[in-house]
């Protein structure tokens, strides 16, 4: 049991993906007070999900992403179906060293291109991939959704490229598609993409 399994609650932690991205429909998303690490409390955004009752507090860098994909009226975000995924947290303020990030939905028909754009930093490329439904990672704590077929592995030499840095890296010859997904960057954590 990983570090975040321990301390589950009632916000989804990344560290309880192990590993693997989980799809869910947005059911809701409101404005919360919530208490932050010096005492005082700051508006929150909160995302909840039609098959869990755990909840996403959304961040500035998520909510970026789901506004590529579903526009930026979060009541139209609604009933829409997002892949998350655990990355490498290069902030430095998780207990577990991981952060939940968007990977993409099963609804996009192609890939989005985007820049996250966060005060006092540098502009991050990110990609929004088209997905599929996953097994959820926690079958105590959310619906059972359902999962792709196996894929066939890929032939041939595959090379990696991160969304954020650009860096490359070898795949192995015998992965699969769903080998692939999820695949974090080892220098920003940013994701990993086939290059073409």
């Amino acid at each position: 049991m990983n570090y975040d399994q321990l301390f589950a609650g009632r916000f989804l932690k990344a560290g309880e993906f192990n590993g693997k991205p989980v799809t869910l429909t947005i059911a809701r998303v409101y404005l919360e007070d919530m208490e932050q690490d010096d005492g005082t409390e700051k508006h929150q955004a909160v995302v909840a999900f039609k098959e869990t009752k755990r909840e996403l507090a959304l961040n500035k860098t998520n909510a970026q992403m789901i506004v590529a994909m579903f526009g930026a009226e979060s009541d139209d975000w609604i009933g829409h179906k997002m892949t998350l995924h655990a990355e490498r947290d290069t902030s430095g303020k998780s207990d577990s060293g991981l952060c939940i990030r968007v990977l993409g939905s099963p609804e996009l028909t192609s890939t989005i291109s985007m820049q996250v754009k966060l005060p006092r930093r540098k502009a991050i490329n990110r990609k929004l991939v088209p997905t599929a439904k996953v097994a959820a990672p926690v079958a105590d704590e959310f619906a059972e959704i359902d999962a792709p077929a196996p894929a066939s592995p890929i032939s041939g030499p595959l090379t990696l490229r991160c969304t954020g840095c650009g860096a490359t890296v070898p795949a192995s010859v015998d992965a699969t598609a769903d080998d692939l997904v999820g695949v974090c960057c080892d220098k920003c954590g940013a994701g990993m993409a086939v290059a073409s």
